[in-house]
């Protein structure tokens, strides 16, 4: 996930994807209607990564400007109490970038390191496999060729220093990627990147997001080498005025409270004024108030159709796939967010797709590490 979020080119987005434009704190997640993508009706389970079956994002942490700017400073207690919550696994953001050197080679931080190092080892001590995700280089995508050459040079100092570890260690090229790192860009990107890591790491497994924030409408776009252990990662937060709504960091048109999942409401949410201002919102608003449960853009129906996308691409690659991030903000009804998680939890279950909920500490928070806890509601629907 980003930190903020400013919305463009809405006009762009009129008959198929409607989103933003800048990182996030949360998460900057294009909403999605009428793709035009045929439904997958059956669902096919796809072939396991390893043993990977639940992950808990250890989000605003190591991926914020400096640890504890965000309100997270890891600790033993995150990975113990994910451990003790029931999941198999944790994505680990990191944001490199900011720990580097801007000339060649790109010296990652010695410190830094050490840090990272510390907290792949607290997850293994804990029997949890981890996936590293190079997170927040905002200027990758904002520059994608003057800044390509930088994000090589940090994967092959990532790759040579884990090279050695077991395979329960993955790698997540880069996250969410967007803006100026348009899909062609991107797939150039890829193939460099992994021949980079594979120099080194010849059969570790390698993830790669789909661009305009790991859409699964762009997982299409992907063009990889033939290589089996390259994974496609694909993130859920639609319906995204639901599990956005009134986020500080989104723009104001997202600032309509009390939707609830699933739709329709008992009574109809009245949008703020600039929702009404925005055509997209205020047809998505009047859909949710008004169409019945099975067609409404606020409930189950939505879900299903991310994951037909992600299913299709599957299919027709022949690549696995893997969930990175869903959730849904504090600022919605516990009961609503409790199905929602349970809802996207057991469509990517049903379809034997490994998942990884987002927890940041703050608005999108699961584990309470500090009192070696959690939201009981929220984890009794992800894990029973």
């Amino acid at each position: 996930m980003n930190r903020s979020l400013t919305t463009i080119g809405v006009v762009a987005f009129t008959a198929a994807l409607l989103g933003a434009c800048q990182p996030r704190r949360a998460g900057v997640h294009p909403s999605t209607a009428n793709a035009g993508t045929a439904s997958v009706t059956s669902a096919t389970p796809i072939a396991p990564i390893l043993s990977l079956k639940r992950c808990v994002n250890l989000g605003n942490g190591l991926d914020a400007p400096s640890e504890g700017e965000w309100g997270v400073i890891l600790g033993e207690n995150h990975f113990s109490t994910a451990k003790a919550a029931g999941f198999d696994h944790v994505r680990l953001p990191v944001r490199f970038s900011a720990h580097a050197e801007q000339t060649p080679p790109y010296t990652i931080d010695a410190a830094f390191f050490a840090r990272v190092d510390w907290a792949i080892a607290q997850a293994q001590s804990q029997g949890l496999s981890v996936i590293l995700d190079v997170h927040h280089f905002n200027e990758l995508t904002d520059d994608p060729d003057a800044q390509t050459e930088r994000f090589l040079g940090l994967w092959k100092q990532i790759a040579e220093r884990y090279a050695s570890q077991p395979e329960t260690l993955i790698f997540e090229l880069l996250n969410e990627p967007c803006k100026n790192l348009n899909p062609v860009k991107l797939n150039a990107l890829h193939k460099r990147a992994i021949a980079t890591v594979r120099a080194s790491n010849p059969t570790r497994i390698i993830m790669v997001d789909s661009y305009f924030w790991a859409n699964t409408n762009y997982l299409r776009t992907l063009e990889l080498p033939n290589d089996p252990n390259l994974v496609a990662q694909f993130h859920m937060y639609q319906p995204i005025l639901f599990t956005h709504q009134g986020a500080p960091w989104m723009d104001p048109e997202y600032g309509t409270v009390g939707i609830v999942f699933p739709g329709p409401p008992s009574k109809p949410v009245q949008p703020v004024e600039a929702a009404q201002n925005s055509g997209w919102v205020r047809d998505w608003l009047k859909s949710y108030n008004t169409a019945t449960a099975a067609q409404n853009p606020g409930g189950p129906k939505t879900i299903r159709e991310e994951f037909d996308r992600a299913s299709a691409y599957a299919q027709s690659s022949g690549r696995r796939v893997y969930l990175g991030e869903f959730g849904a903000i504090n600022n919605a009804d516990m009961t609503s967010r409790a199905n929602y998680l349970k809802a996207v939890r057991e469509e990517s279950e049903r379809r034997n797709i490994a998942w990884c909920v987002w927890d940041d500490g703050g608005g999108f928070q699961l584990l309470k590490p500090q009192e070696k806890g959690w939201v009981n509601e929220l984890k009794q629907a992800l894990i029973p």
